[in-house]
């Protein structure tokens, strides 16, 4: 029945949520399975080197990526308004997050690596401050993930789980200053493609505490919380999100190297949909909340089931 609906325009995917087109009303929820993340992981490349903002980028553009992510459909054609810049930038998009430490760390060790790479030539000494500074987040949201895997076993996972998410929040504020930092643009003369990255890198890192903090109070069953905290981070990445303009950004990156122009709007565009679609995610997450806690349902015992779904990448929860 879903399916039919869908395919003759009279509900829509937005984000996790599927909705009613005429009356507004939500349907239900897609959520990705421990298959789908798996899946991903072999796609994008995360089991071999880490995520690798803005490097992955012509990673999915590669026509392998595109038959990949085809075959997670499921034969609802739920991934067609899936835009490749999300999905590089904070995965599936689809429910609570089921990544496990495991897969959290390789993203993160990623962004780190990626950080090293890194070469501005504008302000070196200052960069290199807010680069120990950024380093230093990164190592404590590191500290916070492994934390997150063992809340299940926890005599009081939800106190825990309050900590873990006011901590992650905490680092992605840290990191939130520095994007903005970099994103303004009323003061510089031009920027270059290393900002851009480094942009990126921020924004992956900010989202994967977004999922990290709404994962451990899934787990902690505190979805009241969840659901409120929830409305504050999609505050947050909106903030973000209208500091970008990918033709401003473009432009000044082409003031340093016209050549670069082209590749410039593309990482820019792409940079601000992956933010869209973290916002998307947030929303989605708010309404799942919602959704369980209205049922009496388990946040722990949710996603336990969803992470142990061995044949179906995804799964539909109506409301």
């Amino acid at each position: 029945m879903l399916q039919g609906r869908m395919a003759d325009g009279s509900a829509s995917l937005i984000g996790a949520i599927v909705k009613d087109n005429l009356t507004g009303k939500v349907l239900g929820h897609v959520q990705q399975t421990g298959v789908a993340q798996e899946l991903l992981n072999g796609v994008t490349g995360l089991s071999s080197g880490g995520f690798s903002p803005l490097g992955a980028v012509s990673v999915l553009q590669n026509e392998q990526i595109k038959h990949g992510i085809r075959q997670l459909q499921d034969g609802m054609a739920l991934m067609q308004t899936l835009q490749y810049g999300a999905l590089a930038l904070s995965g599936l998009n689809l429910g609570v997050s089921v990544a496990g430490f495991a897969l959290m760390e390789k993203r993160l060790r990623g962004m780190e690596k990626h950080l090293d790479q890194i070469e501005d030539a504008i302000g070196r000494v200052t960069t290199d401050r807010r680069d120990d500074d950024i380093r230093g987040t990164l190592a404590d949201i590191h500290a916070d993930l492994r934390n997150i895997d063992s809340l299940p076993t926890r005599e009081n996972p939800s106190r825990a789980a309050d900590t873990l998410q006011i901590a992650l929040d905490r680092h992605a504020s840290r990191l939130g200053k520095h994007f903005h930092r970099e994103a303004k643009t009323d003061d510089r003369a031009f920027m270059t493609l290393d900002h851009l990255e480094r942009l990126w890198m921020l924004a992956a890192a900010i989202q994967l505490c977004h999922e990290a903090s709404l994962q451990a109070l899934f787990i902690g069953n505190n979805l009241a919380t969840a659901e409120r905290n929830g409305f504050s981070l999609v505050d947050g990445q909106i903030e973000l999100l209208d500091m970008v303009s990918p033709d401003q950004l473009a432009r000044l990156v082409a003031r340093h190297d016209p050549a670069a122009h082209g590749k410039a709007l593309q990482r820019a565009h792409l940079l601000s949909d992956g933010l869209r679609g973290g916002v998307e995610s947030l929303v989605g997450q708010i309404s799942l909340a919602r959704t369980l806690e209205a049922a009496g349902t388990s946040g722990l015992a949710y996603l336990r089931e969803v992470r142990e779904e061995r044949e179906r990448e995804f799964l539909f929860l109506p409301t």
